[in-house]
């Protein structure tokens, strides 16, 4: 995903949705009124609240007796943000929201919410949130928190409190498994022998020895429609033999631009490196949706399968522009792929991991309406399942090594697919990354590769942020709270992790393997992070650390 700068206002209206997701424990999950919110909770009976009283509430900070009962099951740090929460305002273009909530994500998400917040009768609650949201858009107050309660359709809402505590209680879980999870990585990593790093020579995190030059190409991928795809090739100058090419498949909302940090920094280390904009999941499209103009929701599916693809022919057509000119020393039967979220997913596959579509259709309509899942990413990889005739193979030979940070793949790629991944990998996450979970899309799945070696990189408190440059097609307004440090702060990690990794499996070069380690990366990760670095963990292990049965000593 690609950031845009925020600015205090923008937290503020993050605000709303922490607001929103706490009070789920009590009867605000999404806010539903008309005139009247029943809390249905047996056997202890129902609570009512007028939606009067929470408007005068927001206005004069004066609680009804009825809304002093309810407050007080609120956290304490909720108490103090819930009238703020009632009346902040979201800036989304009416036509925006109304795309997303008649999109097949936004039916999804609203069809899960509308399993605890019901409707007159009894009905699930999301169509009705749904209206809610359009007509409080379209208002002059915009959409708040107040707005959407009073603009549900409807007379009264019957909130189901004991599915919602249920739900409650399995994020809980959810949550303290990740930290669980997060904990087991950390002391692994402390009992790695400590590595001596080269006291002179190659300092990987810093610039390379090599000038570099980039040029803009265009390659067709002759599934899609979308004509030329751009890319920039960045190639060494002054080297002697032909360089390893990388890849960069850089995630939603993001384009070629996002990495160019990192595309710079390999070149300086004798890389060839592309940088490719991959069509409808890119920063362009993102943007033209958040300002109104439809998203292509039928391509997305294509997206999923075409990804890897565009990356194949990207490397053709990089080999093309060496037959015509010896002069450039790029050997593109030695390529390493680096890629983020969605673009995760997509070295992955191309690198060899497996995507059973059948298996994807059955693990979609499993989690479809499971209140009890926590994996956003879920529904976009869900989306996949509108793809019509998919790729037989998106795996290409050529590949070597590959880098995935914060990959999306749980879903598409899984266990078996993980598997048949036979080249080196290193997986990156980030503790603090809600699109992308690291339990889910990064522990687990290191935990099914086969491949030796494999490495697991955590970055602590890293998000799905971190690895990000700036690119000039921003266009997500992301609050401070999920981008988390300064992503530029995490640059040397990438950069230092990075070269050294396709240093040593794509240029052979064993001076660098050293860095490799948990000594390096905990040395190049700081002052703002901690980062901790793994090369073994099966799914045994981690399934006895999830029971409890794997205390602070890890078996080696």
């Amino acid at each position: 995903m690609a950031i845009a700068p925020t600015k205090k206002g923008i937290k503020k209206k993050w605000q709303w949705f922490s607001l929103l997701g706490a009070a789920a424990t009590i009867w605000t999950q999404t806010g539903l009124a008309a005139e009247q919110i029943s809390l249905v909770y047996p056997p202890f009976g129902t609570f009512n609240i007028q939606v009067s009283d929470l408007a005068t509430f927001a206005t004069t900070g004066q609680a009804s007796s009825d809304l002093k009962v309810l407050i007080q099951f609120l956290p304490s740090d909720q108490r103090a943000n819930l009238r703020e929460g009632l009346t902040t305002r979201m800036d989304l273009k009416p036509t925006t929201v109304s795309q997303f909530v008649n999109s097949p994500l936004g039916q999804s998400f609203l069809e899960r919410i509308g399993q605890v917040i019901r409707a007159d009768n009894d009905v699930n609650g999301g169509q009705a949130l749904g209206e809610a949201l359009k007509t409080a858009a379209g208002s002059p107050s915009g959409i708040t928190l107040l707005a959407v309660l009073q603009a549900f359709p409807g007379k009264g809402v019957r909130v189901n409190g004991e599915l919602g505590l249920k739900a409650v209680g399995a994020f809980i879980r959810a949550v303290n498994q990740q930290q669980q999870a997060q904990d087991f990585i950390k002391r692994l990593a402390q009992l790695q022998p400590r590595t001596p790093l080269p006291a002179s020579g190659l300092y990987p995190a810093q610039k390379g020895p090599f000038q570099w030059q980039k040029q803009k190409i265009t390659f067709t991928n002759p599934n899609r429609a979308t004509g030329a795809i751009p890319a920039d090739l960045y190639v060494p100058k002054g080297i002697t033999a032909p360089a390893p090419l990388i890849v960069i498949s850089h995630g939603l909302a993001s384009d070629r631009r996002t990495f160019a940090y990192l595309a710079e920094h390999l070149a300086s280390y004798g890389l060839a490196v592309l940088a490719v904009t991959h069509p409808g999941s890119d920063a362009s499209r993102i943007g033209s949706f958040l300002s109104g103009a439809p998203l292509d929701y039928q391509g997305l599916p294509q997206d999923w399968g075409q990804r890897p693809l565009d990356l194949k022919f990207g490397v053709d057509a990089v080999a093309t522009l060496v037959q015509k000119n010896p002069a450039l020393k790029i050997d593109t039967n030695n390529v390493g792929l680096f890629g983020h979220s969605m673009g995760g997913f997509t070295v992955l596959a191309a690198a060899g991991g497996t995507v059973d579509w059948d298996a994807v259709k059955q693990r979609c309509l499993a989690a479809a309406n499971d209140l009890f899942i926590f994996n956003i990413s879920l529904p976009l990889q869900c989306r996949s399942l509108g793809l019509a005739n998919p790729p037989s193979t998106l795996a290409d030979p050529r590949v070597k090594s590959v880098i995935a940070v914060n990959p999306v793949s749980s879903i598409l790629i899984g266990e078996r697919g993980m598997a048949n991944i036979k080249v080196p990998v290193l997986i990156v996450s980030g503790s603090k990354d809600v699109f992308a979970p690291p339990l889910e899309e990064q522990i687990l799945p290191f935990t099914w590769l086969q491949a030796e070696p494999k490495y697991l990189a955590m970055l602590v408190p890293g998000t799905h942020f971190s690895a990000l440059g700036v690119s000039e097609a921003g266009v997500l307004p992301v609050p401070n709270d999920l981008i988390g440090p300064n992503p530029q702060l995490a640059q040397p990690f990438f950069k230092g992790v990075s070269a050294a990794f396709f240093g040593v499996f794509n240029q052979h070069n064993e001076q660098l393997r050293p860095f490799l380690s948990q000594t390096f990366v905990s040395q190049v990760a700081q002052p703002a992070f901690q980062a901790y670095w793994v090369d073994r963990m099966n799914p045994q292990q981690l399934q006895e650390v999830l029971a409890g049965r794997i205390g602070a000593q890890p078996r080696r």
